[in-house]
């Protein structure tokens, strides 16, 4: 009978290892669980980073009346006994361990201008010249939809205490087919509510979803997206919503195709340019305030 107080001792020490759990992490999951919705579903076909579909394959469950180590009808048998399979790696991993090597080599300290988000911020070649003198932090990583970014903000976004976030993403959430706005406008906001959980002062910038060639088909549901967005901006103090779409767009109302790459997604030199002359008073004004 020795057994029973072995089991309630082990039952307190795993208890108070479940109330020990990081603080944060908890906020992060219950912000990416509550109201955020999840990742838009279907391959990336030619969006921002072009890649292998990321679901699941389904579980194949052997028929009840095969019994233990047997095989059910037109089954293979058990596989031999071996080291467990590793979960495969989400497909940004390889990105993020590098902007952490990075960081350990040189570490790049705090309170900077952090730009993050997918690819057009990534690309965004001539971010530390055209933000000067600004101390800008680039931290985008190709083909990221909201929920990825979120999975990363303790990795890419605490260590750095940023005192401004210029953020870009959603526009792959919605790619060419979906029209869930809501769902990409609430990551957005999660990330917004996780960077003021991390410094109620921080300042967060939003530059809205492109109106790109190459997406134009689904514009509408862009459009809602971040108008959802604005609308949480104006209520919200310390949120910005910047209006980088209405320079980029041409005298019928259209996307200017002289400001992207041939892919008709990114943007070119030129784009980039009408984004610095939107982006970098109202940052550099926020900037100075901090007094960082």
């Amino acid at each position: 009978m020795g057994w029973w107080p072995e089991r309630q001792a082990e039952s307190r020490a795993g208890f108070a290892v479940c109330l020990g759990m990081n603080a944060f992490r908890v906020v992060v999951v219950a912000a990416m669980l509550l109201g955020v919705g999840a990742c838009a579903s279907g391959p990336r076909g030619g969006g921002e980073r072009a890649g292998t579909s990321r679901t699941a394959a389904a579980e194949q469950v052997a028929p009840a009346s095969a019994g233990p180590g047997q095989a059910g009808p037109g089954q293979a048998g058990p596989e031999p006994a071996g080291p467990e399979r590793a979960s495969p790696e989400a497909w940004y991993e390889p990105e993020i361990r590098a902007f952490e090597a990075a960081d350990r080599a040189n570490p790049p300290g705090v309170h900077k201008v952090l730009f993050i988000g997918s690819s057009s911020i990534r690309m965004w070649k001539t971010l530390a010249e055209d933000m000067a003198p600004m101390p800008v932090l680039n931290r985008g990583f190709g083909g990221s939809k909201t929920q990825e970014v979120l999975a990363v903000f303790d990795r890419i976004v605490l260590p750095y205490r940023p005192s401004v976030i210029v953020y870009y993403c959603g526009d792959n959430d919605l790619g060419t087919d979906n029209h869930d706005s809501q769902s990409a406008a609430d990551g957005f906001i999660a990330f917004d509510r996780l960077a003021r959980a991390m410094s109620p002062e921080v300042q967060v910038f939003y530059i809205p979803i492109k109106a790109s060639v190459a997406r134009w088909g689904n514009w509408e549901a862009m459009r809602r997206a971040n108008e959802i967005v604005r609308a949480y901006c104006e209520a919200t103090p310390g949120a910005t919503y910047l209006d980088t779409v209405t320079p980029t767009l041409g005298a019928e109302g259209k996307p200017d195709p002289t400001i992207f790459l041939g892919d008709g997604l990114h943007l070119n030199a030129k784009g980039y340019e009408i984004w610095t002359r939107v982006v970098r008073g109202p940052v550099l004004k926020a900037w100075e305030e901090t007094g960082e």
